[in-house]
């Protein structure tokens, strides 16, 4: 499903109504794997990611009118998706936080995973605005699951040619993430 498609569907989630059925039906069928795939690999567990999926459709039908059609649908509703997702953990974060005395601290050679994660979080803030069509090129095969011959295309550079950019691209990435492990 195109870009154009995609916001002709969330056109039709603004219209509510019959249209609206239609249209979430058509964007779960195309992309409900998706999303709970990249849900997972972040550390959602199963029984927890339908919940989550629910409230991402119904996050679909309360932003969409703040959406506007400018062939950039599929973007819309994977910053959905990551909001709910960083919802989840801010809320997970809170709950952990009552959990547990101010004062308790890591023990020796164990790590501080909320630190980890916002370290890692900030570098890949940091390498998108390095490598902007790097994190691009990386955000179609993870979050779009498109084949390395798609994503040529879309870079306009032969096979492999982008086979070579990706190996160069995740060889930098690591060199970002590896900061967040040594210290």
């Amino acid at each position: 499903m195109n870009n154009a498609e995609v916001d002709a569907l969330i056109v039709d989630l603004q219209a509510g109504g019959a249209q609206r059925k239609h249209a979430v039906t058509q964007l779960y069928s195309e992309f409900s794997g998706k999303f709970t795939r990249f849900l997972r690999l972040r550390g959602v567990p199963e029984s927890e990611s339908e919940d989550l999926m629910h409230d991402i459709f119904l996050a679909f039908i309360k932003r969409c009118d703040g959406f506007t059609p400018s062939g950039q649908g599929r973007g819309w509703l994977w910053s959905v998706v990551r909001s709910k997702l960083a919802d989840r953990y801010r809320q997970a974060s809170k709950e952990n936080t009552e959990a547990y005395d101010d004062n308790w601290e890591i023990e020796s050679g164990s790590y501080d995973e909320a630190r980890l994660q916002a370290c890692i979080a900030g570098q890949l803030s940091v390498f998108t605005r390095d490598y902007p069509e790097g994190a691009q090129a990386l955000s179609w095969v993870i979050d779009d699951e498109l084949d390395l011959r798609s994503v040529a295309e879309l870079l306009g550079r032969s096979y492999g040619a982008t086979r070579e950019f990706m190996s160069q691209i995740r060889s930098r990435l690591r060199a970002y993430i590896d900061q967040c492990l040594v210290g």
